[in-house]
């Protein structure tokens, strides 16, 4: 009897989750990540009351302030590293882990290291891009949880649009912007490259022999071919309209995310 409910436990078949399951551990994911985004915002807030608005009483620790946020590069960027490459480690050994926390944890460090020294070396200029790119990182989890991933894609290139012509005119242009226009466009490119790639494999992609079901049958992929277009050419238009233009530019790259939100909600339904 022992023998056969031994056998019959070796064979049981692996647990079908349900969409509920599914929906709930997505769900769970995605509080992690906005957890960790409110983690940071709040030691952002806090160099930003310490360091680069500190009163007269506090001025005796600038120094150190400076010298730990000086540091603090290096060392986000070294954790950063050993936190993304212990959760590939949990990962590739599968055990029911996906190394999850330390992939939010290696997130968490990166960008208290580079947020802190961009306020460290820009002062004031910096705050704003700081202080705003840690809710529109937590909201691209959610966007990546909670709508298709074409979405997702849309979000990151008009994400880098948003920016980009923030950083226009806040820097009036010059190398930095000439800087990140390129890397922006590149990402923006390599993008559209992987939808076309997927799109010619109905959304599956194969990696070392495996395919991947990235999007799903029938994903709405001219809506990234159309962000990519109005990405880019927001991008360059300040280089030839000037600065004014770069501020209605980034209304405009608003409303066709809000557009987009809109459109992928409705497709939810």
């Amino acid at each position: 009897m022992k023998k056969n409910e031994t056998k019959a436990g070796r064979n049981k078949p692996p647990e079908v989750r349900t969409r509920e399951q599914l929906e709930d551990q997505a769900f769970n994911r995605m509080l992690l990540w906005l957890a960790a985004a409110a983690v940071v915002e709040v030691v952002m807030l806090l160099i930003n009351r310490y360091y680069i608005h500190t009163r007269v009483e506090e001025l005796g620790a600038l120094p150190a302030l400076y010298t730990i946020l000086g540091a603090g590069l290096i060392a986000g960027i070294v954790l950063f590293v050993l936190f993304l490459l212990w959760g590939f480690r949990i990962r590739q050994k599968g055990e029911g882990k996906d190394g999850l926390l330390q992939f939010i944890l290696s997130a968490v460090f990166l960008c208290i290291g580079v947020g802190g020294f961009l306020m460290r070396n820009y002062g004031t200029a910096a705050v704003p891009a700081v202080l705003g790119v840690v809710p529109g990182l937590a909201v691209l989890m959610l966007v990546f949880y909670l709508y298709q991933k074409e979405f997702f894609g849309c979000a990151i290139a008009g994400g880098l649009g948003i920016l980009g012509l923030w950083l226009f005119r806040a820097t009036g242009g010059g190398r930095t912007y000439y800087g990140y226009l390129v890397v922006a466009l590149i990402i923006v490119a390599a993008l559209a490259a992987l939808a076309l790639a997927l799109k010619k494999k109905d959304g599956v992609l194969t990696i070392q022999g495996k395919d991947v079901t990235v999007l799903q049958s029938g994903a709405a992929y001219p809506a990234y071919y159309l962000t990519a277009v109005i990405t880019a050419v927001l991008l360059l238009a300040p280089l030839a309209l000037g600065t004014a233009v770069a501020y209605y530019a980034i209304w405009v790259m608003a409303a066709w995310l809000f557009i987009l939100a809109v459109y992928f909600t409705a497709k939810l339904m």
